[in-house]
C-alpha cells in the first residue's frame, strides 16, 4: 500500500493515480515506477612507468700506453608513455517507467414521452440513455486497476421546476422522472449529468480525484393546451 500510493518516491513499488480531466470528459489512469538498471562509467586503469636507461662504459680491449681510450656515452631517452584502453565499470542506476491510459465517458441525450403530443395537465415521462454505471478494468505496469463511475442527474424542465436523482429514468410505466406542465408553450429541458466514483488496486480502494466529469444535454418540447372540456 505504501509503495502504491507514494507519489513522490516510487522506489518501493508502482505509483498508481486515477483522476479525471473535466475539460475533455476523460478518465485518466497513470502509473510510475522506478526499477534498477545498469549503466557504464569509464574507469581508467593505472599505467606503468618505464625506468630510465643507464650509461654503460665499454671496457678497453687493449692497453695502449700513453694513449687515452675514448669512453662512449649513450644518450638518455625519456620513457614513452603508452596509452592503454580503459575498462568500463558497471554502476547500478534507476530507470523510470511510466504509462497512461485514458477512457472517454460516453455522451447522453434526453428522451421523453409523448414525443409529439404533450399536453397540459398530463405527465410527461422523461429519461436519459446514460448507463447506470461506467466501469473500466485494465492492467498498467503489471498492476490490475478497476474503476467504477456513477452518474447523478439534475433535470431542469424549462418552467422553473427542477429535479435531482441518481437514476436515469425510463419510458412509461417507469415514473421515476415525470413532469406535468400547467401551461402550453415551448420549453427547453436541460439535463446536467455529473460522474464520480472510486478505483481499486492491490487491495486499496480510493476516490477518483480531479473533480466530477459534467455532461450537459438539452431538448425542446412543445406542450399543447388540453382540449378536454368537462360539462354536466
Amino acid at each position: 500500500m505504501a509503495g502504491l500510493m507514494m507519489a513522490a518516491n516510487c522506489a518501493l513499488g508502482p505509483c498508481v493515480h486515477v483522476y479525471t480531466d473535466p475539460t475533455t470528459h476523460q478518465l485518466i489512469i497513470s502509473a510510475n515506477q522506478n526499477r534498477p538498471g545498469s549503466t557504464f562509467v569509464p574507469h581508467p586503469t593505472p599505467t606503468h612507468r618505464a625506468r630510465p636507461t643507464t650509461v654503460v662504459k665499454p671496457k678497453p680491449q687493449t692497453w695502449v700506453p700513453y694513449k687515452a681510450v675514448p669512453i662512449v656515452h649513450r644518450a638518455y631517452r625519456a620513457p614513452v608513455k603508452k596509452k592503454r584502453a580503459t575498462i568500463a565499470k558497471a554502476v547500478t542506476t534507476t530507470l523510470s517507467l511510466s504509462d497512461q491510459i485514458t477512457r472517454l465517458l460516453p455522451g447522453s441525450k434526453i428522451l421523453y414521452q409523448p414525443a409529439n403530443d404533450a399536453i397540459t395537465g398530463v405527465p410527461v415521462y422523461l429519461w436519459s440513455d446514460t448507463n447506470a454505471v461506467f466501469q473500466v478494468a485494465t492492467m498498467i505496469l503489471g498492476i490490475a486497476v478497476s474503476v467504477e463511475m456513477n452518474p447523478s442527474f439534475l433535470w431542469e424542465f424549462g418552467d422553473g421546476a427542477k429535479f435531482t436523482t441518481n437514476e436515469a429514468g425510463g419510458p412509461y410505466p417507469d415514473a421515476t422522472i415525470t413532469h406535468t406542465y400547467k401551461r402550453a408553450g415551448t420549453y427547453t429541458i436541460n439535463l446536467t449529468i455529473s460522474w464520480a466514483g472510486s478505483w481499486a488496486a492491490q487491495g486499496a480502494v480510493l476516490p477518483v480525484s480531479g473533480g466530477a466529469i459534467v455532461q450537459n444535454a438539452s431538448a425542446t418540447i412543445q406542450v399543447s393546451p388540453c382540449p378536454t372540456d368537462f360539462t354536466r
